[in-house]
């Protein structure tokens, strides 16, 4: 009797045994195969096989895959609970700390990014290595890459350099800087450095650091942009004009000669941002508007109304298209186009003043002083002289 006992408390001590393997390793299937869909970027598919997973036998890798892929559909304080959980599984998986403090980091906690990267840079290395995937750069200064904690530790300090930058304490933050650039001169780092420079008003910094990194990365659009900024006697190479990347700095650098009267250069910036299809209405106006000065109309019109075709409720192109048939003397036309403007902002003084000029020049001296006393009730100054001249 004994004996029988003994027997099928065995046979079911092994049932249980192999009960619980074969739960464990379908677990594992699982999530080796939710780990291939998050791979293939499929998603809906990874979410469900890690959680069939997590629900047959909790891992902190699932749990961290989760995180992953809950980040990849864009919820990201969802992903934050998975880390979460990770860590509660396996208090040293540095992989999610990691994570989770970026993203505090850019949803304004960083205070607790700040602390969680301090948790990694004060770890003496990293016990294990696990290969994960993340992006390592949220602001797109870089590109994506495939790493693990280890191989991470000058980005730990350069993020929690922007974490104290963005907690005001502009001290820490560069002494972060500083280091992660003394283990590791990238780009990222000399213009985050050089930006902090530019808010301790440390210009001769800033400078210094943006002119190194486009000494490393002669091609950086985000280092010419902030050295534009800074330096107006920047001038962007001739072979970088044609880099698609570069649209907002031809236009900073072609308003900027636009301001200084230099209306070749402006053009010039404005026709490579232009060709480069990186033009918005705004970057047609202004082309149009310095064409006006080289007194090209004919052009100016093109691009007023290319302006007008990306943006018809920009009412400022029908004054401009109004302007240039006023230079080129044909009044009716002219009057046509600041009617139309003034249809929609009866306000603008100087568009009557304009509207009045072209009917003087019509000998149409009734309309003019209509508009020349809009004008002048809008406070131009010009209106009043003219008024007393031609409408006694």
């Amino acid at each position: 009797m004994l004996r029988n006992y003994v027997l099928w408390l065995g046979l079911f001590l092994v049932t249980v045994s192999v009960q619980a393997q074969s739960k464990y390793q379908r677990a594992e299937e699982l999530y080796e195969q939710a780990q291939q869909a998050y791979r293939t970027r499929n998603y809906n598919e990874a979410l469900e096989l890690v959680n069939r997973s997590m629900q047959l036998a909790p891992t902190a890798n699932a749990a961290y895959l989760s995180g992953l892929v809950h980040e990849a559909m864009g919820r990201d304080l969802r992903a934050v609970s998975s880390y979460e959980a990770t860590l509660k599984l396996d208090p040293r998986y540095d992989e999610a700390i990691f994570q989770k403090a970026i993203i505090y980091l850019n949803y304004g906690d960083p205070a607790q990014a700040h602390a969680d990267l301090s948790v990694l840079i004060n770890t003496e290395g990293v016990t294990q290595t696990r290969g994960v995937y993340f992006e390592v750069d949220p602001s797109g200064q870089e590109q994506n890459q495939i790493l693990s904690v280890n191989n991470l530790r000058s980005k730990l300090f350069h993020y929690r350099g922007q974490a104290s930058e963005k907690l005001g304490e502009y001290d820490a933050a560069l002494a972060d800087y500083n280091e992660a650039l003394r283990m590791d001169t990238l780009t990222a780092y000399l213009i985050s450095r050089a930006l902090l420079h530019e808010k301790m008003n440390n210009q001769e910094g800033a400078l210094a650091d943006l002119k190194l990194a486009i000494t490393i990365d002669r091609g950086n659009q985000l280092a010419w942009y902030n050295l534009a900024l800074l330096d107006p006697s920047v001038a962007l190479p001739d072979d970088l004009l044609g880099e698609e990347s570069f649209g907002p700095t031809l236009s900073l650098l072609a308003s900027r000669a636009m301001s200084d009267g230099n209306y070749i250069l402006a053009k010039k910036y404005f026709d490579r941002s232009i060709e480069n299809d990186d033009a918005d209405a705004l970057s047609y106006i202004n082309r149009g508007r310095i064409l006006l000065k080289m007194n090209q109309f004919v052009p100016a019109r093109a691009d007023f109304n290319e302006a007008r075709r990306l943006e018809p409720g920009r009412i400022e192109i029908y004054y401009l298209i109004g302007n240039s048939y006023f230079y080129e003397k044909n009044f009716e036309r002219a009057a046509a186009y600041y009617n139309q403007y003034l249809t929609a902002d009866p306000t603008n003084g100087m568009v009557w003043y304009n509207g009045a000029m072209s009917y003087l020049e019509m000998d149409n001296a009734q309309e003019a002083c209509h508009y020349l006393q809009r004008a002048n009730t809008l406070g131009m100054l010009q209106a009043e002289k003219v008024l007393k001249k031609y409408c006694r």
